[in-house]
């Protein structure tokens, strides 16, 4: 079909995937603005042609495939340089169009032309003018497919305005993947005979290893091999810098930590890195360390990298060879490179904390990584920050912290977060940019407004060009040239539309974020923090040095005799390779037509196709299974210390059913030196004086409201908890320790006079709480975070060490904690925090140096660690299968199906108050019934992660399946299904039931789901007897008006706490809680926890007070 050559590019870009266009149209443009119109790609009108490339950059970068900028010819398209240079120098696949005058038949003489594809030659990867509309398809075709393939780059397309309109029945290319090459077997038996050999591998990530496929494999290997890995700047989190094998980011050339732990190592594994990028460290002829490159490409040698051996082709399949091919070496030593670690992570620590104002760069970085989620995305201009950001700033996922080290161009930060935000909407994006560098392209904060994007800007205000003033001092120059004069920011935000703020204190800077990144309020917001480097500069230029060093010569590897052979020789292949002494056999065949087991592919080729493997490879090659990207590495809490001796603790998503994280597993000998250090620290704790002990409280309820939304979202994914109670728990986790910290300056004693008969004249008493010693805590994985706060902030109230065993399906929440408290000034071995299975936990029970256990969970669980933790305190909070009881629609009918709907359903049902049973007089029964069925019927079940949900996914199918299970068998006792009664997986759906039978174990059991019980009763006493006719004795809720049945229902039910006028899901975090019968012993609530992990002492005072 013939149509406009304009309307055929657009049909070519649309068949491309592109989604967005970025720019400036002008004249020379209004064909193919008008082809648009219509188009399913939607068109991004920017201020500036520079910001609109690179925004078109980022799309390239975070996704692979080509993002698009459009301009004018002339002045409009020479401001693409800096951009079209941006993108070629960092690899981000990035599209160009431009207009120009007629060609063939033009009035306008020379005015504004200027030769545009000789000007982007230089800077682009192919460049062309469209001469014929005949041609459009093809060249569209072509420059996205140089875009995209390796080394990704930008390319530019330049289409004539008589071209535009001329009308052309070209055809639209199909789009097919490419398969990339893979490496030499050589190359790759090379590799592993020198990795063996050597005796200090280390790995090193660049930027081209941030392909999907690549991290994965690079995980795979960090985690079986153990090898050590830095970055550059710009592959940060490619693997997750929570990994134990993580040791830094070369934010400089020279002269930090990373570099002592790089010259230690006698081969260095450099996985993507591309000379453009700032060196991460200098080769030195003739010194080590020896140099692999593995790449999609050759390396490009020049004086300061000249690798020894090259691995070219598919980076993802190149190390899975590898991976496979050889084994952890028992004389790999990286004793010294973990001393190093040590050091460097206390290093970052400083200046944290640190008060001054305007603020210090480490104090930033720290409070930004608190605030900002695992996944959310920091886009970096260009400054003196990056390299703090680059050493400081822990990236946990791919792709959640963009720096330029190639380029280094200022005004990209603004623009970047921006393209970062219209990809991502629901990801928290901050940009963080220098006045200079944000003034270079601030216009853009209109186009922010406009597209009303939500998006918060740093604006690092020091009035100057920050980083050249630190290169012009430490070259010894005058000071001269670089200062500014900044307008007010924070009008200047509100006068495009955008709320601003202005940092005016240290600790006001963290509250900030927290507002603008987790408030209520969305769209654009820019912060000016004022920013001092005096101090930060003073470490790199005389500090940093010194240190290294006094370290650096204690790094003086040789290159070992094995290593120079496998340096020097090419083994051969041969019958005997499988007894090679270097290395273990290879576990594959290497024919001349290498299979490809594992290949980096484009995005496309992964929706449409499974990866091939062809028939050549032996039985043994698995295609390894596709997963989703690294998952965190949290590690445990020994003795106030961080350790990480091994991963084998895997965290569900409960949504998913995929692994999202993983922790440390402690064992026997882990929980017994916890114990040790917790016996060793009770008298430094015990001698803490009042206002230490609230000290630490407050720091952990500042620190958490600092990463408010960190924690909610962790226990939304660990728990499967709706993120709207995911976010009202971490709320009472800070409602607990703040009274915590106010009642730990109120543990008060008494004094009584003894003087209560002849033979006791002269006597008086003072009587006090000690600490009871080391406490044992266990809790469950239904409230991970507020349960383990219940023991955790009392015992640091009164003083008292304590070994914690969080829930293994949800331990994250109790590690956060143990993270805050790992920085906290408490005394070494005042706690510990120990995820372990359940056979590894006996200790937790029967050890005679625990004091207390305070345990939370089933009550089968609890009362047999009662019966077998001898002559210790017990505190047990058990279950129960709560009541509810309607006598009177008080306030009205409304609020109470509200609060019983609410108690009954949230969390699933999976708490030990949650509302199972609800007596109704039956005059009113019908009403409420009919009410509650309508209300239960609208929440709406689903992923836990939307705002929206109520109804999420139990902790395991199996529990799931118990609930099925229980209402078939009261239904096939006589129940009634009024609502729900249906399974999907780990998803049970809300269920109302009357008529249950008695015995039915759905009502004389927990049920721990999400499933309530009607019955209709006559009179008050009845109900009451109802409710009474349990084994468990937990809470109970009554809604009555009149007081005397109130005071009644107090009296006579048995319980632990009787709710007037709400559901018995209601629990206060100061009051006393607990139950009776088989729902527990002793009481949980700040107060009374400090109460149990006290003892009285009595000291008798004779005749004093008395002078002769």
């Amino acid at each position: 079909m013939a149509r406009k050559a304009s309307d055929v590019m657009v049909k070519a870009l649309e068949n491309e995937g592109i989604q967005y266009i970025f720019g400036i149209p002008g004249e020379e443009n209004l064909d193919l603005l008008d082809s648009l119109k219509n188009s399913t790609i939607k068109l991004i009108v920017t201020r500036h042609e520079q910001a609109a490339g690179f925004m078109a950059a980022t799309v390239g970068r975070l996704t692979g495939k080509a993002g698009v900028a459009l301009s004018t010819l002339g002045p409009g398209a020479t401001n693409f340089a800096t951009s079209a240079a941006y993108a070629q120098l960092a690899g981000f696949a990035m599209m160009m169009i431009t207009g120009q005058k007629p060609i063939r038949k033009s009035k306008q003489g020379s005015f504004q032309i200027v030769d545009i594809v000789e000007n982007m030659r230089p800077i682009t990867k192919f460049t062309k003018q469209i001469a014929d509309g005949e041609l459009v398809t093809s060249l569209v075709r072509e420059a996205i497919r140089v875009a995209e393939e390796e080394k990704p780059g930008a390319v530019h397309l330049e289409l004539p305005e008589d071209i535009a309109e001329q009308v052309t029945d070209a055809e639209i290319f199909p789009v097919h993947p490419v398969r990339r090459p893979i490496a030499e077997a050589k190359a790759i038996r090379k590799a592993i005979d020198m990795i063996q050999a050597a005796t200090t591998p280390l790995l090193l990530i660049g930027a081209g290893a941030n392909r999907k496929q690549t991290q994965k494999m690079l995980r795979e290997f960090v985690d079986e091999l153990e090898i050590p890995f830095v970055t550059t700047q710009m592959g940060k989190g490619v693997v997750t810098e929570a990994h134990p094998s993580y040791l830094g980011c070369c934010a400089l050339s020279a002269n930090d930590y990373e570099h002592v732990c790089i010259q230690r190592a006698d081969l260095i594994i450099m996985v993507g890195h591309d000379v453009v990028e700032k060196p991460p460290f200098i080769m030195q002829h003739g010194k080590t360390p020896l140099v692999i490159h593995v790449h999609f490409y050759s390396a490009r040698v020049d004086n300061v990298y000249f690798p020894q051996l090259e691995v070219i082709g598919d980076i993802a399949n190149a190390i899975w060879q590898m991976k496979i091919g050889m084994a952890k070496q028992p004389h790999w030593d990286y004793s010294f490179i973990r001393k190093v670690k040590e050091d460097l992570e206390q290093h970052l620590l400083v200046g944290i904390d640190d008060e001054r104002f305007p603020m210090m760069p480490q104090r930033i970085v720290s409070d930004l990584r608190k605030a900002v989620p695992d996944d959310g995305i920091v886009c970096l201009d260009n400054g003196m920050y990056k390299i703090w950001f680059a050493r400081c700033y822990k990236a946990y996922e791919p792709n959640t912290l963009l720096l330029d080290n190639a380029l280094a161009t200022m005004g990209a930060g603004l623009p970047s977060a921006m393209a970062a935000a219209l990809l991502y909407p629901k990801k928290k994006v901050v940009a963080v940019c220098g006045d200079g560098g944000f003034m270079m392209n601030s216009q853009e904060l209109e186009t922010a407004v406009r597209l009303d994007l939500n998006l918060t800007v740093l604006v690092l205000n020091d009035n100057a060009y920050g980083m050249i003033k630190w290169k012009q001092n430490a070259a010894k120059f005058d000071k001269f040239g670089l200062d500014l004069h900044n307008p007010d920011f924070v009008k200047y935000a509100e006068s495009y539309g955008a709320k601003g703020y202005r940092v005016t204190t240290a600790d006001e800077f963290s509250k900030l974020l927290q507002q603008c990144l987790h408030g209520c309020e969305k769209g654009v917001k820019l912060i000016e923090v004022p920013v001092c480097y005096t101090w930060a500069n003073h470490i790199l230029d005389h500090e940093l040095p010194g240190i290294i060093s006094d370290i650096m010569p204690a790094t003086k590897p040789r290159i070992s005799h094995s290593l120079s052979m496998a340096t020097n020789e090419v083994q051969k292949p041969t019958k005997e390779q499988g007894e090679r002494p270097a290395s273990p056999p290879l576990q594959f065949s290497l024919p001349v037509q290498q299979p490809e087991p594992i290949t980096e592919t484009s995005e496309a080729e992964r929706e449409v196709e499974k990866p091939e493997v062809n028939d050549t490879v032996e039985a043994e090659v698995v295609q390894p299974e596709p997963e989703e990207s690294d998952v965190k590495i949290y590690p445990m809490y020994l003795a106030n210390k961080a350790v990480t001796p091994n991963t084998d603790l895997d965290i569900i998503d409960k949504y998913t059913g995929k692994v999202a994280a993983r922790c440390a597993s402690a064992g026997p000998c882990d929980i017994d030196a916890a114990v040790a250090a917790a016996e060793k620290a009770l008298p430094a704790m015990a001698a803490m004086a009042s206002y230490e002990r609230k000290a630490v409280l407050e720091k952990v309820v500042t620190e958490v409201k600092a990463r408010f939304e960190e924690f909610a979202q962790a226990l939304c994914m660990e728990a499967g908890k709706p993120i709207r109670d995911s976010r009202g728990e971490v709320q009472r986790l800070i409602d607990t320790f703040t009274i915590a910290a106010e009642e730990s300056v109120r543990i008060y004693g008494e004094y009584a006079p003894l003087d209560i008969s002849e033979r006791c004249k002269g006597y008086q008493s003072l009587v006090r709480r000690f600490p009871i010693g080391p406490v044992s805590m266990i809790s469950p994985f239904n409230f991970p975070l507020n349960l383990a706060a219940h023991k955790i902030a009392p015992a640091l109230a009164v003083g008292c060490p304590f070994v914690v065993k969080p829930a293994s399906r949800t331990p994250i929440g109790a590690l956060m904690i143990g993270e805050i408290l790992s920085r906290c000034n408490l005394p070494e071995g005042a706690f510990s925090v120990l995820p372990c299975s359940r056979n590894a936990a006996d200790l937790f029970v029967t050890d005679e140096r625990f004091k207390l256990v305070s345990f939370t969970g089933s009550p089968a669980i609890g009362w047999d660690m009662k019966a077998r933790s001898g002559k210790k305190k017990v505190v047990l909070e058990l279950g129960g299968n709560a009541a509810c009881v309607v006598e009177d629609i008080v306030p009205n009918l409304e609020t109470i199906v509200e609060r019983i709907i609410h108690g009954a359903f949230y969390q699933s049902g999976q708490s030990c108050i949650s509302v199972q049973r609800v007596y109704i007089r039956e005059e009113i029964y019908e009403t409420v019934k009919e009410a509650l069925i309508a209300k239960a019927g609208t929440l709406l079940k689903g992923d836990p992660k939307d705002e929206k949900t109520f109804i999420g996914p139990l902790i395991a199918e199996s529990e799931a399946k118990r609930i099925e299970t229980w209402v078939k068998e009261a239904v096939n006792c006589g129940a009634k299904v009024l609502l729900g009664g249906k399974r999907e997986g780990a998803f049970y759906d809300a269920t109302v039931l009357e008529n249950v039978h008695p015995e039915a174990e759905i009502h004389k059991e927990e049920a721990f789901g999400p499933v309530m019980e009607l019955t209709p009763y006559k009179t008050f006493k009845a109900a009451i007897a109802n409710v009474n006719q349990s084994k468990f004795g937990l809470q109970a809720g009554v809604f009555v008006t009149d007081l005397n049945k109130a005071f009644y229902a107090f009296e006579q039910l048995e319980v632990g706490g009787v709710c007037i006028n709400d559901v018995p899901s209601m629990r206060i975090d100061s009051q006393p809680y607990g139950g009776v019968k088989e729902s527990g012993l002793g009481r949980e609530g700040v107060r009374y926890a400090m109460e149990d992990m006290t003892e009285l002492r009595v000291m008798i005072l004779k005749d004093v007070g008395q002078l002769a």
